[in-house]
């Protein structure tokens, strides 16, 4: 008997996904630029935070009063990732990946002459807009150009570039902070996208899905993920996102400023916040190579232990190499835990749909992101003043990440096509 239009369509772009992708010169250096423009990106999204401390100095401001700045690129993200990032399903992820890393460069580059902190708020909003939009596609693409069967692998492992970013950032403040002040993070901030994008630009191939099926245009948004097969995941996908993003991000956020109030200068503050970085890294490869059969279990087992070393970071006042330690530890956990949700989110979705729904679970997770750094100014206004007992606030919303990574770890496989969108 012959197959439905739509489920041959599917099984066509599936065929020639399996073709087109187990190329390995394609697929595999497709993937390494966008890993590559992913650690230019992690960089600028750490750049606020590790100049923190510096900007402080320079504008006579109180730590209440940076949580604004920490978390306007956040917001810009959010608004990049829903209203940008699903573009790339329509016109192309290659196309969405260089101008949006060109946009932020030339943002940054804005930022390293702001007079005020109103001016860096705005600007950082801006940067966070393109980037927003480059995450979601990268990761799309990623898992399109590498080999078929390792899609949510490879989805998982492209995202380490992001908290690999977060490394150079943190080098790159520790030698020229000092010397330089915090424009210097900035200027590096917006050279290195603009040259990522030239890159791009010649030698980065476009999704074979996209090449095969221009008509997904008209497949795509919004609808098309809460349609009645995707909507409990995706809903509850949305509330993983946004809880893990809030707790990665509170801890990036504060971690320099908190080492820093224990009486550590500014370059070793960046240090240490870098070591925790650097354990993200671990953590994000480890849990990305566990991906191709457990997905949703993976981020389950690293949610629930990052609530623990959070509970064991407040319990005590550690001295500096328990610190560092403990730091590494919840790096590896965290990070893993938001690099998991990358590949297992990503292999949800078929490919018609799957810039939309990362760019949305990406984004809609960006909430608590936002809520992330704010939760620390929140916490000083009322009267915490322990640095410690700032781990106390990441604990929880890490258990219930747990909770519903094991929940849909139980559901029965997603659809493997889109057609199921006008139930």
């Amino acid at each position: 008997m012959l197959g439905s239009a739509p489920a041959m369509a599917a099984q066509g772009e599936d065929d020639l996904l399996s073709e087109r992708t187990d190329k390995p010169a394609r697929g595999w250096g497709g993937f390494l630029l966008i890993l590559l423009a992913l650690v230019v990106e992690g960089f600028d999204l750490q750049a606020a935070n590790f100049a923190a401390p510096s900007i402080l100095d320079a504008f006579n401001l109180t730590r209440a009063q940076i949580g604004p700045l920490l978390s306007a690129s956040l917001f810009g993200v959010l608004i990049g990732a829903v209203f940008i990032g699903p573009l790339g399903d329509r016109i192309g992820r290659r196309t969405i990946l260089i101008a949006c890393c060109v946009v932020y460069g030339l943002f940054s580059l804005a930022a390293a002459f702001a007079t005020s902190l109103t001016q860096l708020i705005v600007l950082r909003f801006l940067i966070g807009v393109g980037l927003g939009a480059v995450l979601p596609n990268a990761l799309a693409l990623a898992g399109e150009l590498a080999p078929a069967r390792h899609l949510a692998r490879a989805t998982g492992l492209v995202g380490i570039g992001i908290t690999f970013g977060g490394v150079v950032a943190g080098a790159v403040a520790a030698h020229f902070l000092p010397t330089h002040g915090w424009p210097s993070l900035f200027i590096a901030g917006g050279v290195l996208p603009i040259a990522i994008a030239l890159l791009l630009w010649l030698a980065l191939p476009e999704s074979p899905a996209f090449v095969f099926n221009p008509e997904t245009q008209e497949k795509t948004g919004v609808r098309t993920i809460l349609a009645p097969a995707y909507r409990a995941r995706t809903l509850v996908m949305w509330i993983t996102f946004a809880l893990v993003l809030m707790t990665v991000y509170l801890v990036s956020g504060w971690v320099p400023l908190l080492v820093k109030d224990q009486g550590y200068s500014t370059a070793t503050a960046s240090w240490i916040a870098t070591g925790t970085h650097a354990g993200g890294v671990a953590g994000g490869i480890c849990a990305s190579l566990m991906l191709s059969k457990r997905h949703w279990r993976v981020v389950a087992v690293f949610a629930a232990l990052s609530a623990v070393t959070c509970l064991v970071l407040a319990a005590v006042d550690w001295g500096m190499g328990a610190l560092i330690a403990l730091l590494l530890v919840l790096g590896f956990f965290g990070t893993g835990t938001q690099n998991g949700l990358n590949g297992s989110a990503g292999a949800t979705y078929p490919a018609a749909i799957r810039a939309s729904g990362l760019g949305w679970a990406l984004g809609l997770g960006r909430v608590g992101s936002i809520l992330g750094p704010l939760a620390g100014s929140a916490a000083i206004l009322l009267g915490l003043t322990q640095p410690r007992h700032f781990f106390f606030l990441p604990v929880l919303p890490f258990a219930i990440a747990a909770l519903l990574a094991l929940w849909l770890a139980w559901q029965p496989p997603a659809p493997t096509h889109s057609s199921t969108e006008t139930e």
